[in-house]
């Protein structure tokens, strides 16, 4: 995820703590690529203070270019299964069933203010952001699709606010205003070292991450609904926190630094229903999950749900207090002609959802039904008694229901509830450094960084959470047969942790390069200006061998075939697939590559014409996550895009995605799109 500029970063005050402190390689990638707004300031002068205001309007609009393939799509809402036999998850599809190749995926309209008032040595930074997206509001989720609830009849697109969701989910695609930095800052000299204080809502961006998410800076809150509308800026990426900030130039060429976190901010994910929404237990405004079958709508505009209907629960969510990072930066001028090297220390909570659910309490029909799928019999759950198919139960598509699976779906219908969490007390560890090396061009920047988490939680697989029902309904597994639930004992009824700990560590590596007309390539081309970047990164988890933390369709299956027959695919009860167990890897690791080149005046007009190149390549490996580089092996992604820019105050840009490889697990496979955008900056 490229690093983005917050307003603090922009704040250059009278007194610097380290004067020959490298800039900043991330905040010098966003200027050269032309990300960074505010050129074209108008400045005002009431007495002694200097207020600086930039505004930003832009139109944009994203339109997806590929077909929907039914494999991506659920079998209750019209898909196929996979040619290993396999079902698309029935929560994971909205976003795939809403918009079909040409439709529009979002067209918001935009303005991002900033004002800088100064006085002084001091002075106050606000920035704000409105926009309204007609394709959110009005479009997206209504109509009839080639896709859509199979039970309903007759085709119907996954509304963003049926019955049971609300307006939550509307609300976030259609329109927002939010106020986004908007804190007090002051530059002093303290026993003659130069001091920096600010306070308020302010993103403190430390660490080194580029492209790749999960490092030091996995503290911050994200805009991630944000990231992925067309026309985004950097600086609406990290959210800023209501904080209070210090940074002090100690002796020695050292600085120190400390934020304390006053409130608990989260993430943003894309909303329920939208194109890029990851599914329907994390998605914002999504308020429920389903088994065997979809939710559909009547005519007279209530909806229907199917027998396994699991709504979300409250949140548990963390306390605003004990949030706090801090920082010591060195600045080695006899190391490599001068090389920064930081360390860190960050308490947090965490920004991103982790799912789970309550442990179903048994009713008296599931109580019943195991007259048939008897638990006093070890391994029953994976028996004949459990896999047969029960008289008069099918599912929204037509297939029968085993004995076992309608035990739960039953029960779990009538007082299970999705619960989202956000683990406390996350510890981070880490160092970085950024230098200058001749490698390529006039200079390239050299920066890394290491990440490392004691005791980081990570996301429990769903048919792993879903064991600890089976274990409290009296199942046992066969001789041999792997537990069905390897996690700490759960009442009926309480809510089961939906992630587990431990230790691990992310890393990344990158390399900035510019290149001028001197170099024979940008000579070559007949260029004025050539970006290279290259990104590398991975995850480490020493511990993890034999864990069961969640990756892309990890549950389709289990290591226990009883909760494989029961929870998993319906493929492996039938015994017409083939799956193996597979959850997150010991080691994962991928890369990232841009290539801009710049064109001024280009065919002799004023306007800069800057054509580029960005590829995206999971090696090797499956990360844990959700806080995590989320590497998915064999995913790759390339973007082709040129912008025009004139006077840095016009700009036009069109970026053309394509996603590919990894078929199996890489969820945006078949989500091709385009996407444009006009902005003036004044």
């Amino acid at each position: 995820m490229l690093r983005g500029t917050s307003g603090a970063n922009e704040i250059e005050g009278g007194l610097k703590p380290m004067k020959n402190r490298i800039t900043r390689p991330l905040i010098s990638l966003a200027a050269l690529l032309g990300m960074s707004a505010g050129v074209h300031a108008a400045q005002i002068e009431m007495g002694d203070v200097d207020i600086d205001i930039s505004t930003t309007l832009s139109a944009s609009a994203s339109v997806r270019t590929s077909e929907q393939n039914c494999e991506y799509i659920s079998v209750f809402n019209g898909g196929c299964t996979a040619p290993g036999g396999t079902d698309y998850d029935v929560n994971s599809d909205d976003g795939n069933v809403n918009v079909e190749r040409g439709d529009f995926i979002a067209a918001p309209v935009k303005v991002i203010s900033e004002a800088n008032a100064k006085w002084d040595n001091l002075g106050v930074f606000v920035r704000a952001k409105a926009f309204y997206d007609y394709v959110g509001d009005k479009m997206l989720g209504h109509g009839s699709g080639k896709f859509g609830p199979v039970a309903a009849g007759y085709p119907q697109r996954r509304e963003l606010d049926d019955q049971f969701r609300g307006d939550k989910a509307l609300n976030l695609q259609g329109r927002s205003f939010d106020l986004l930095d908007a804190f007090a800052y002051g530059n002093f000299l303290i026993a003659d070292m130069p001091t920096t204080i600010r306070i308020g809502r302010q993103a403190v961006n430390w660490g080194e991450s580029l492209f790749i998410p999960g490092g030091v800076s996995a503290y911050l809150p994200l805009d991630v609904s944000a990231l992925v509308r067309p026309g985004v800026e950097l600086k609406e990426i990290f959210l800023p926190q209501n904080s209070l900030f210090a940074s002090i130039g100690l002796p020695a060429n050292l600085t120190f630094e400390a934020q304390y976190v006053f409130d608990w901010e989260q993430s943003i994910l894309p909303a329920c229903g939208s194109f890029f929404s990851p599914s329907d237990g994390a998605s914002d405004g999504c308020r429920y999950v389903v088994s065997g079958g979809e939710v559909y709508n009547f005519g007279d505009g209530t909806s229907r749900k199917p027998t396994a209907f699991v709504p979300r629960g409250p949140d548990e969510r963390p306390s605003d207090q004990g949030q706090f990072g801090l920082a010591l930066r060195y600045y080695a001028d006899w190391l490599n002609k001068g090389t920064e090297l930081s360390a860190y220390f960050v308490n947090f909570h965490s920004k991103l959802p982790f799912g789970t659910t309550t442990a179903s309490i048994i009713t008296p029909t599931s109580q019943a039904l195991q007259a048939f799928c008897n638990p006093a019999v070890p391994g029953s759950l994976s028996g004949p008694g459990c896999t047969t198919a029960a008289p008069g139960q099918t599912d929204d598509a037509g297939r029968p229901v085993s004995f076992g699976q309608a035990v739960f779906a039953l029960s779990a219908g009538d007082n299970k509830q999705l619960i989202v969490q956000y683990p406390e007390d996350i510890e981070m560890f880490g160092t970085s450094f950024n230098t200058t090396i001749p490698i390529i061009g006039d200079a390239t920047a050299l920066s890394g960084e290491l990440a490392y988490y004691p005791d980081m939680p990570f996301q429990v697989d769903t048919t792993e959470i879903l064991g600890a029902d089976a274990e409290n309904f009296g199942y046992t597994p066969g001789p041999g047969e792997p537990d069905y639930y390897n996690g700490d004992p759960v009442t009926p009824g309480s809510t089961i942790p939906g992630y587990r700990y431990t230790e691990a560590l992310h890393g990344q590596i990158y390399t900035l390069s510019t290149l001028t007309p001197s170099d024979p390539i940008v000579s070559a081309l007949d260029g004025d200006l050539l970006i290279l970047v290259a990104n590398v990164g991975f995850q480490y988890l020493p511990n993890a061998k034999g864990n069961r933390y969640a990756i892309p369709r990890s549950n389709e299956t289990h290591p226990s075939s009883g909760s494989a027959d029961t929870f998993g695919d319906n493929c492996v009860r039938l015994n017409t697939c083939s799956l193996s167990p597979l959850y997150a890897s010991t080691f994962s690791w991928g890369y990232r590559m841009l290539a801009q080149m710049q064109y001024n005046s280009a065919f002799g007009t004023p306007y800069t014409i800057s054509p580029q190149i960005i590829w995206s390549h999971d090696v090797s490996g499956y990360s844990a996550g959700p806080i995590g580089p989320g590497f998915v092996e064999g995913k790759k992604a390339v973007t082709l895009g040129v912008t025009a820019s004139y006077l840095d105050a016009y700009r036009l840009s069109l970026d053309y995605t394509a996603n590919f490889g990894a078929k199996y697990r890489n969820s945006a496979f078949d989500k091709d799109f385009v996407s444009m955008t006009a902005s003036y900056t004044f």
